[in-house]
């Protein structure tokens, strides 16, 4: 909204510290994240500029290669091409999401509440069990019927109403058959329960509070951070320009993929590679009625819930000879095979946002379980255009 821009100068100001005040506060700020005992971040839309997505209050003389905030841009009737621009749905996540990663995977951040839409959190292989997506994610659509709440995540934007605040999208609920929503929060609506709730829990539980990229004027998302300083927890801002919490923190001031990259570097803690990782579930079931077998092949996140992540599935039964193709994530087949025993040739066609080849590999019949998931990852190198694993995982 153009009428929630910045209006001074003094507000659209950035700051930059010199590079060896930046260098020793990184320093401080990694013994800090050494000696908490509950270390939680909270994010805004700065973290992803570096992967090409505009923020929102950025002023028009910004030094980001994204250029204005959008709301910049909607009050002063700016338009001209930004330097560097990324659709949401193909940006990479930035060395700060991996970092985040990383600090999580080391047992030093607890939890991580975030104010983006763009699913680059998600994305990064964050876990969602530690995650707080307080504004929603472009990605995800929910149930709202009375005691289902199912989420689907999908590998394409989920919002295609046209009036702000009508949420609802054209899919249906495959446990209850009630409506689907989109789960983004527009201004004047309420935030999702759990997540505001947890939200606040985490924050005040906090004893070190990381704030990247965030102006921290969007209420009650700017009031978690202000919990944790209530609570004599310390809070460190990492932003460009200025912001109401400033007085109660210690402020970096610079650009946040460089202050993290100090960050580790004096954790001793390397940031990973951004690899693009897919999750498959296959169930075998038997129909002692009908005396029918079906096999089940779904995208799935972390925490096994429906992520429609495949455009095209193809089986091939080798005992059989049957083939089976389908546009459609889950696809569900009843064979003439036992499926039993023998090889089943599979093949998956992907949205291609990373221009990802079709993946095709064979897998042994009795190698998958009766009645039960079984959880497959398949994780695709960005950087090489490969797929470069297939193993059983957990969930």
């Amino acid at each position: 909204m153009s009428s929630t821009a910045h209006k001074s100068k003094e507000e659209k100001k950035e700051y930059f510290d010199p590079e060896e005040e930046l260098d020793k506060k990184a320093k401080v700020l990694a013994e800090q994240i050494r000696n908490s005992k509950h270390f939680v971040a909270f994010t805004g839309a700065g973290i992803s500029t570096s992967a090409g997505i505009a923020d929102f209050r950025s002023g028009v003389d910004t030094k980001l290669a994204t250029g204005p905030g959008a709301w910049e841009k909607k009050a002063t009737g700016y338009n001209k091409k930004p330097a560097v621009s990324k659709p949401m749905h193909s940006a990479i996540p930035t060395p700060t999401h991996m970092a985040l990663v990383a600090l999580e995977r080391a047992g030093y951040l607890k939890y991580l509440i975030s104010q983006n839409v763009d699913g680059l959190h998600r994305k990064s292989g964050f876990p969602s069990r530690k995650l707080a997506e307080l504004h929603g994610n472009t990605n995800l659509e929910v149930c709202r019927s009375k005691g289902c709440g199912k989420q689907y995540l999908r590998d394409f934007r989920t919002r295609t109403a046209q009036k702000v605040h009508d949420h609802q999208t054209s899919r249906k609920c495959e446990n209850c058959g009630g409506k689907l929503y989109d789960s983004i929060i527009n201004f004047g609506e309420n935030l999702p329960e759990y997540e505001l709730t947890e939200g606040f829990r985490q924050s005040e539980k906090s004893d070190l509070m990381l704030c990247l990229g965030s102006s921290l004027r969007v209420t009650p998302a700017a009031d978690m951070p202000l919990e944790t300083a209530r609570n004599k927890g310390q809070l460190v801002i990492v932003n460009l320009q200025s912001t109401p919490l400033d007085k109660y923190s210690t402020r970096i001031n610079g650009f946040i993929d460089n202050v993290m990259i100090k960050v580790m570097k004096y954790l001793d803690l390397e940031i990973p590679e951004f690899s693009l990782k897919r999750r498959l579930n296959i169930t075998k079931s038997y129909d002692q009625t009908k005396k029918v077998s079906t096999l089940k092949l779904r995208g799935v996140d972390d925490k096994g819930d429906p992520y429609q992540v495949f455009k095209s599935i193809e089986v091939k039964l080798a005992d059989s000879k049957e083939n089976f193709t389908s546009d459609k994530d889950p696809m569900v087949v009843k064979p003439k095979s036992d499926l039993q025993k023998g090889k089943m040739t599979m093949k998956f066609g992907f949205h291609g946002h990373y221009s990802e080849c079709p993946f095709e590999v064979d897998i042994d019949l009795d190698r998958i379980l009766w009645e039960q998931p079984n959880y497959f990852m398949l994780e695709y190198s960005v950087k090489t255009g490969k797929w470069i694993k297939f193993e059983e995982t957990h969930i």
